[in-house]
């Protein structure tokens, strides 16, 4: 059963938790206020903003001021400025205000962060740096999670997701595909992320790591049993592999028609196997695998047979209507 997605969060002072020292965050004012969540894992530069265009404002983001921003702080009359950055930051959304590069926040930054309850924190590190630094933390600590139900593997370094109706023998498959060298991430539930650059990354629940229930043996240690490069923390989901009861599935010959599953808003490429007696499923997982890398390096077999055979009616066609 699919779980809906799962939105994440977490607070200004997990971020210091966590990262203080990499990130060399100071806490400047608003030690109180470090309970407020972050949501996203974009930034905002507010440049314009400043100046009270408040239409490009992302108040949901973390705002990072660098030089161009302390520079016009600095140059703008105090009056002005107070009231732009009260317009800004006593937004309830702001979790928090970041200063980069060395640089010393203004007074007048630091009495509106008071008066609107916002913390502001100081890095000694280049805005650039700091950015991609803090963006790649955010980005897995708040990206979009789901649970899918059924086995993940890693065959020939396509991430599989092997998925079927109960009892139909997705772990069976899975072991004997481990057996013959590829690596085991997770069975039965699958914590799946989605990350930025629209990749989906599966892995197993902490309990779960390493385990596997096989019908008839109960659960099994898979590192124990096959060693530790038998099994991985993690691995991209890059195919779904269903296993059906041969009357649940339309088998199409030649393999022309895609088929797809939506993932927390990402296609995947999906494919059915009938589960007939004698039927070796772990070798055509393992060759469905090899034809994804082909496919993802823009090689089609069945379309180029198709094309071949298409060539080959014309040319019997013409040859036909040239002797009539």
């Amino acid at each position: 059963m699919m779980v809906p997605k799962i939105e994440k969060s977490i607070k200004v002072k997990d971020l210091l938790k966590a990262k203080k020292k990499h990130l060399n965050l100071k806490v400047v004012c608003g030690t109180q206020h470090l309970n407020k969540k972050i949501t996203t894992a974009s930034l905002n530069r507010p440049g314009l903003s400043l100046s009270g265009l408040l239409e490009t404002f992302r108040a949901e983001s973390i705002q990072i001021l660098g030089r161009g921003e302390n520079a016009f702080c600095k140059k703008e009359k105090k009056a002005v400025l107070e009231e732009n950055l009260g317009k800004l930051l006593c937004n309830p959304a702001v979790p928090c205000v970041i200063i980069t590069s060395k640089l010393k926040p203004c007074e007048t930054l630091k009495k509106v962060c008071r008066k609107c309850k916002v913390a502001l924190l100081r890095t000694d590190m280049d805005t650039a740096v700091f950015s991609n630094e803090l963006t790649g933390f955010l980005e897995g600590e708040l990206a979009p999670v789901t649970y899918e139900h059924g086995v993940l593997v890693q065959v020939s370094g396509i991430g599989v997701l092997i998925r079927g109706d109960a009892g139909i023998g997705k772990s069976e498959c899975a072991l004997e595909l481990i057996k013959r060298g590829h690596i085991f991430i997770a069975d039965d539930i699958i914590e799946v992320q989605r990350r930025r650059s629209r990749i989906l990354t599966g892995t197993s629940p902490a309990i779960l790591k390493q385990y596997m229930e096989v019908r008839g043996l109960g659960i099994i240690d898979v590192e124990l049993l096959f060693g530790v490069g038998a099994i991985m923390d993690k691995t991209r989901i890059e195919m779904e592999v269903n296993l059906r009861h041969p009357e649940k599935v339309h088998c199409e010959r030649l393999g022309l028609d895609k088929q797809y599953v939506n993932i927390l808003g990402i296609d995947i490429p999906s494919l059915s196997l009938p589960v007939t007696p004698g039927r070796n499923l772990a070798v055509l997982i393992e060759v469905a695998a090899l034809n994804e890398q082909l496919k993802q390096q823009g090689i089609y077999p069945a379309k180029n047979f198709n094309k071949k055979l298409n060539k080959k009616i014309q040319k019997n066609h013409k040859k036909t209507n040239e002797k009539k």
